[in-house]
């Protein structure tokens, strides 16, 4: 295995973990629900811009995620699912200083955007 290259590497990390997502129990609803079928392309080339700019510096990703992400219904337990699934993938294809990177971004991602939404919805414990 080798370590996060190119923009074909995140293409294979970010497709390989959203067919996971697609097909999982607990997330697979909650994306299928809010993504139509025509609309996951767009979907997946965000995302490919968005770790091309993390772990790569690419700078074609432009936006503010948690904005799109704060009505989801969604709490811890598929946070942790999402980390999981995040995780794994990154474990089967890659080894090395970005794919590191990129699991520890997701876990700050996903610590942040559960908090903002726990605390939006008057969540404190």
């Amino acid at each position: 295995m080798h370590d996060i290259r190119h923009s074909e590497d995140i293409r294979l990390l970010v497709n390989t973990f959203y067919d996971k997502i697609r097909e999982d129990a607990l997330l697979g609803p909650v994306f299928n629900e809010r993504i139509a079928p025509e609309a996951w392309p767009a979907h997946l080339e965000t995302m490919y811009k968005f770790w091309g700019l993390q772990l790569l510096g690419e700078k074609e990703y432009f936006g503010a995620p948690y904005a799109k992400h704060r009505t989801l219904p969604v709490d811890k337990p598929h946070f942790d699912r999402w980390m999981e699934l995040w995780t794994a993938t990154a474990d089967e294809l890659f080894s090395g200083p970005r794919i590191a990177t990129a699991k520890v971004k997701a876990a700050a991602i996903a610590q942040v955007f559960l908090g903002k939404m726990r605390f939006e919805r008057g969540i404190f414990d």
